[in-house]
């Protein structure tokens, strides 16, 4: 037996156990699958070259040897394209004309072709769809235009598929797994599952070998078949999953072996393994004379309704986690996090990623208790965009001059009729020029006309769409604001924009923080170049930096 290592994962109930190498004959790993190996790749040489090769659409490819060419012919017997003559050269195809030469022995001329021409022999299809040309060991590549695109080995082109009778995987192999450590010295192994899927005429045979001493996989490799006890055979095609005791398992390391049987058309496909140790069934729960002497075959019973059991015990006792939003399945099989968040009133994440999703769920109690707040809408926006967020109320921008208390050079505003431009007869009624208000006291103007009013300052991130970002926000507003109040949203950019953003520390940036760096060479009177970083004026002397010092951060 040929023994080739590769990996594969093993699962188990046991923490600290990795995949596990296998010693594999005739079967591969791909993708966390076990399966039988595929049948080597057909090759272009396997194909039975065709004088005249048949197309899509009722169309040809007629091989004409004497003019070396390929004529592409449509349904109705027109020659739409020739392909060739070619000659391959360093700057790509060209076009080969011949030469007609008269022999030094006859009086008919032949046809002299330049060095480097094709000399196509045959017509394969390709597994693309594509048309090959053979000539020699190099297959040209030509689509159903006539076009040339490129030559490569034949032994490296894929050629024509199998015929639907022929084998496509190997009819059977095995895979050994690696030594699995209980740590118990005569431990007793419980029971094994297999998860997978087995094709009608497949099948999965089961092996086990337990020992105390710990073998190399080349002692596994050569040890006699009595060594090994048989567990079970996995074949039901209508499972997705299978288990079996380990009886006969007796030790603190254990083998497995699994034997892959296919009828060569499909192959059975082995997802994981999980192997449960130590023996432990509802016998614990008996009377201990029930234990005594032969209790193997009430063990096996056990076991049987220990199964049906363990499957509705096992989502009980596991279904915390799928109440819990950081947990929850969000699956599209099994899409428990949406239900989380109807039950809990949020809807319409279905657009967000999930960790974004699983954010906002697991802040809805939170989100609610502050819900109306300036801190709840300004949480909630930067949950669902991902985003640093700010909440302005306008009342908080009031400068308006009081008597005795304003100063000259104040930030103070003279408020005036024309900031509210109530309708007034003889005074603001020009059309445009005025607005209806419902208040009927002007004296409460000065109170009223930014009270209820608030601004969302979305800070951008480099790449955004300010655009989108501020519509996706406009849209969440609209249903978590209070419905007495009026909001804007405001996208924030790295700049500063007298009249637009010029409030610091709110809608304007100068710079974020800067990214600490490491100097890579020494700064300062003793640098090799005379470089100096900075002068302290009150010290008169040179700041000096140490090599593990970072810019802005430590100086010393």
């Amino acid at each position: 037996m040929t023994a080739s290592p590769s990996t594969w994962f093993l699962l188990a109930d046991q923490p600290g156990w990795r995949r596990s190498v296998l010693l594999s004959d005739g079967t591969t790993v791909a993708d966390g699958t076990l399966r039988l190996a595929p049948v080597a790749i057909r090759s272009v040489l396997d194909c039975p070259p065709e004088q005249v090769l048949e197309l899509d659409c009722c169309e040809r490819a007629v091989l004409q040897r004497e003019d070396r060419r390929v004529a592409l012919v449509t349904g109705t017997g027109q020659v739409r394209a020739y392909a060739g003559p070619w000659r391959v050269t360093e700057d790509g195809v060209a076009i080969a004309v011949a030469d007609w030469v008269i022999p030094a022995d006859g009086c008919d001329p032949v046809r002299e072709w330049p060095a480097g021409t094709w000399e196509p022999t045959g017509l394969v299809p390709l597994a693309n769809g594509g048309i090959g040309v053979l000539d020699g060991e190099i297959v040209h590549v030509v689509d159903a235009l006539g076009r040339w695109h490129g030559a490569v080995p034949a032994a490296e082109l894929p050629g024509c598929p199998w015929p639907e009778d022929a084998e496509a995987y190997l009819r059977s192999g095995t895979s050994t797994t690696e030594a699995l450590d209980s740590g118990l010295p005569g431990c007793r192994w419980h029971r094994v599952v297999l998860h997978g899927t087995v094709p009608i005429g497949c099948r999965v045979q089961v092996e086990a070998l337990a020992t105390d001493a710990d073998l190399t996989p080349a002692e596994v490799a050569v040890l006699p078949m009595d060594r090994w006890s048989a567990v079970g055979i996995f074949g039901d095609a209508s499972a997705a999953s299978w288990d079996a005791l380990l009886s006969t398992a007796r030790g603190r390391y254990c083998w497995l072996r699994l034997t892959l049987v296919g009828d060569g058309t499909d192959t059975p496909a082995i997802e994981d393994v999980e192997v449960h140790l130590p023996r432990r069934t509802s016998m614990r729960y008996l009377p201990a004379v029930y234990a005594a002497g032969e209790s193997e075959a009430l063990e096996r019973l056990l076991a049987l309704t220990d199964t049906v059991r363990a499957s509705v015990t096992t989502h009980l006792d596991l279904g915390y986690r799928q109440l819990d939003p950081r947990a929850a399945d969000a699956s599209s099989a099994r899409d428990l996090l949406s239900w989380l968040g109807s039950l809990v009133g949020m809807i319409g994440l279905a657009g967000l990623p999930v960790e974004r999703r699983r954010r906002l769920i697991a802040a809805a109690a939170d989100l609610y208790r502050r819900r109306g707040t300036p801190d709840g809408v300004a949480r909630h926006v930067a949950l669902w965009l991902d985003r640093r967020t700010m909440v302005l109320e306008h009342y908080r921008l009031r400068r308006w001059a009081v008597l005795d208390q304003g100063r000259l050079g104040d930030a103070t505003r003279l408020f005036g009729r024309e900031i509210v431009a109530r309708l007034q007869l003889d005074g603001d009624s020009a059309i445009g020029s005025f607005q209806l208000v419902s208040v009927p006291s002007p004296r409460t103007d000065p109170v009223r006309v930014d009270a209820h009013r608030f601004t969302v300052l979305v800070h951008a991130e480099p790449g955004d769409d300010p655009d989108d970002l501020a519509a996706r926000a406009e849209r969440l507003l609209a249903i978590i604001r209070p419905a007495h109040t009026v909001g804007a949203v405001t996208v924030v950019t790295p700049s500063a924009r007298v009249g637009q953003q010029a409030s610091l520390g709110l809608d304007a940036v100068v710079a974020g923080s800067p990214s600490s760096a490491r100097l890579a060479t020494r700064l300062g009177a003793g640098a090799p170049d005379g470089r100096v970083l900075a002068r302290d004026p009150r010290r008169g002397h040179l700041r000096s930096i140490e090599i593990d010092a970072r810019v802005g951060t430590r100086v010393g």
